[in-house]
């Protein structure tokens, strides 16, 4: 990319307003993020952000490099794709991003998939809050993103995509089979923060079927995927959560799945990318490829299928 590795980091942990958070969009660990964040610095020779604790915040030099570095990723997103038609990398390359967690669990047999067929294309994935998310693709940031939700903005385009369902797991030796609304009510929650689709979904679903969100016993609330699946291991407490997201603890008996009396949650997933702006042709081979594609088969961790 044009842009400086440095810059793109800086730009990610401003965003995010975390280094560790970054990090996770980024596939850094924290310690790359502080270190590029640092040469960044120490060639500027000015502090970027204050830190206190694991808290950050800009300072005046950090918001002045942000709001001009964000113009200038811009910038360069626009000559990338003008120079598309010339060079074969940036042509092949598609920058996705996404907010649920289905994501995580559906995107690697999607991107495997297409790649059968489109060998030499290039991904660029990043895990975004869904405002930041947004503001990236009216931006041009981003090509396609996955998102839990629908999304209204008039210059983006929204199609469903594949459904998933949500379902209540909890540890294999503390669980039942059966659970009523009341039951459920007692029990200690633990709730996944980082799927805005998925809060929605539970706090409407749960509402409908008689018992609302305000009312449960929500004792923890977990950003971690890979934390909050332990911890419910390890019987702290029951979570929602997509049936992907835990197929393989489930496949293997490392958690149950418990049934609520008259509750079924499903959700549907949807592909959004800019209206006013024709895709380049990966792009649009891309959206093609997940519109044809049979997503009930990754419940059986096949992958997905073309349809006929």
């Amino acid at each position: 990319m044009i842009l400086d590795k440095r810059m793109r980091v800086f730009l990610a942990a401003a965003e995010a307003g975390s280094f560790s958070r970054a990090g996770r969009q980024l596939s850094l660990s924290q310690s790359v993020v502080s270190f590029h964040v640092h040469a960044l610095e120490e060639e500027l020779g000015v502090r970027l952000f204050r830190r206190e604790g694991r808290t950050i915040s800009l300072t005046s030099e950090g918001e002045l490099l942000f709001r001009e570095g964000r113009k200038l990723a811009q910038a360069v997103r626009e000559l990338e794709e003008r120079f598309a038609a010339q060079s074969e990398v940036i042509a092949q390359r598609i920058y996705l991003a996404g907010d649920a967690l289905t994501c995580a669990f559906t995107l690697p047999w999607t991107l495997a998939g297409f790649r059968e067929s489109h060998p030499d294309v290039l991904f660029n994935y990043q895990h975004l809050d869904e405002s930041v998310l947004l503001d990236k693709l009216v931006r041009g940031e981003l090509d396609v993103a996955l998102v839990g939700h629908p999304v209204k903005h008039r210059k983006l385009a929204t199609e469903a995509c594949f459904q998933d369902e949500i379902v209540l797991v909890a540890a294999l030796e503390a669980a039942q089979d059966l659970l009523t609304l009341e039951e459920l009510r007692g029990l200690p929650l633990l709730w996944a923060t980082n799927d805005r689709g998925l809060e929605l979904l539970l706090s409407r679903g749960l509402t409908d079927a008689g018992l609302a969100a305000k009312n449960l016993n929500v004792f923890m609330e977990v950003e971690n995927l890979a934390i909050l699946k332990t911890f419910v291991r390890a019987g702290v407490g029951v979570a929602f959560l997509p049936r992907l997201a835990v197929a393989d603890e489930l496949g293997f008996g490392l958690l149950k799945e418990v049934d609520v009396e008259g509750l079924r949650l499903e959700r549907t997933n949807y592909i959004v990318y800019r209206k006013e702006k024709e895709p380049r042709e990966v792009v649009r081979s891309f959206l093609d490829f997940v519109r044809g594609s049979d997503w009930q088969e990754l419940a059986s961790g096949r992958g997905p299928k073309r349809r006929k």
